[in-house]
């Protein structure tokens, strides 16, 4: 029977993941809502508590009019206006702070009472570079968003949300290896058509990252309005900077041009959506992975609905709701294949903390 200290360590990470897949939408919609510059300042303690009066208010609507993004894209904004974008930066703020507290004080009391195993600290002390990166990310970026441009750096969006993925990923990959805890620490002989199998579902999982990535790229630089007819862009299938006469092409240039950032979402997009298309039909047929095929079934059908929602999102001309429906989707293919995962390490290559 599963002790209580097994129990509290299950709960303690489902908790986490909730928390960071909630912290996930919130970014979004504080992306989507343009409301992540409206706090001008970043304090750890003080900035926990809200306006309380219509003075507090005044005084940091002040400040952000004196923001680029006031100035050149809000200049007509009103007190209540700017209440609404402060809400959603405030609450994004917040709950960073609230995961903060969730995940480090029962990691506290794990690590001083020694209830955590030398794999788990070492996973835990990974977590935690990662988490400190990502609060200091959170800053850096927003910070690129109040010198001189009215928008934040795309390149500091995507690290910032990349990093928040990276985390979730070892987070699953915990909380499931829990589950599994029957398992062992020894590594096991393994099948090849499993180490095989193992490859093609990491593969997958990178290829999803990179697409996550250049999706906070199309977002920071709203490149998603640029061309809204799929597949081709405009007249030609390449944006014509690939396509310009004597042009000094360099990654800086073509990852600040919107036409190649939106191809590029699209081309690895694509070659992600055939990728774990053909993992699931190699897994499907294979009798090693017959108790999980609902997983794989799922998974070929929801990453085709991805697919498809990504481009009507580009037909649309990238509508709010949709857009957010597009990034939570991209949360449940790693979900599930994070699950994955660790189900095919678990026949082959298998690891587990230690259960106490």
């Amino acid at each position: 029977m599963p002790s209580k200290v097994y129990k509290s360590k299950l709960l303690w990470i489902g908790v986490n993941i909730f928390m960071l897949a909630m912290m996930v939408v919130i970014g979004g919609i504080t992306r989507i809502t343009n409301s992540g510059l409206s706090m001008t300042e970043w304090n750890l303690i003080s900035g926990i508590i809200p306006p309380l009066n219509l003075n507090d208010w005044v005084v940091l609507f002040e400040k952000y009019k004196q923001t680029p993004e006031f100035n050149f894209k809000n200049s007509d904004m009103t007190l209540n206006e700017f209440k609404f974008i402060f809400f959603w930066e405030y609450f994004h703020r917040i709950w960073g702070r609230l995961i903060g507290l969730t995940f480090f004080l029962p990691l506290i009391f794990f690590w001083f009472t020694k209830r955590l195993a030398s794999n788990e600290k070492r996973l835990f002390i990974i977590l935690t570079i990662l988490g400190i990166f990502q609060a200091f990310m959170g800053w850096f970026m927003v910070e690129s968003g109040l010198a001189d441009k009215p928008d934040v750096s795309h390149f500091r969006l995507s690290a910032h949300l990349t990093t928040a993925f990276l985390i979730y990923i070892l987070l699953v990959y915990s909380f499931w290896n829990y589950l599994n805890r029957e398992s062992s620490f020894e590594r096991t002989v393994t099948n090849k058509k499993i180490e095989k199998h193992s490859k093609r579902i990491t593969l997958s999982i990178t290829l999803l990252i990179i697409t996550i990535s250049s999706g906070a790229f199309v977002s920071g630089t709203n490149a998603g309005w640029a061309y809204n007819n799929f597949p081709l862009m405009g007249e030609s299938f390449f944006p014509p900077i690939l396509l310009e006469e004597d042009n000094k092409l360099s990654l800086i240039n073509l990852f600040h041009d919107i036409g190649f950032i939106q191809f590029f979402h699209r081309i690895i997009a694509t070659l992600t959506l055939f990728t774990i298309l053909f993992t699931v039909y190699k897994a499907i047929n294979d009798y090693n992975f017959r108790k999980l095929k609902k997983y794989y079934y799922f998974l070929g059908t929801f990453i085709i609905c991805q697919y498809i929602l990504g481009v009507i999102i580009l037909k649309l001309l990238v509508p709010t709701a949709l857009g957010l429906f597009h990034q939570m989707g991209s949360l449940i293919v790693l979900t599930n294949l994070m699950i994955l995962f660790v189900e095919t390490q678990n026949r082959g290559a298998r690891i587990r903390p230690s259960v106490q």
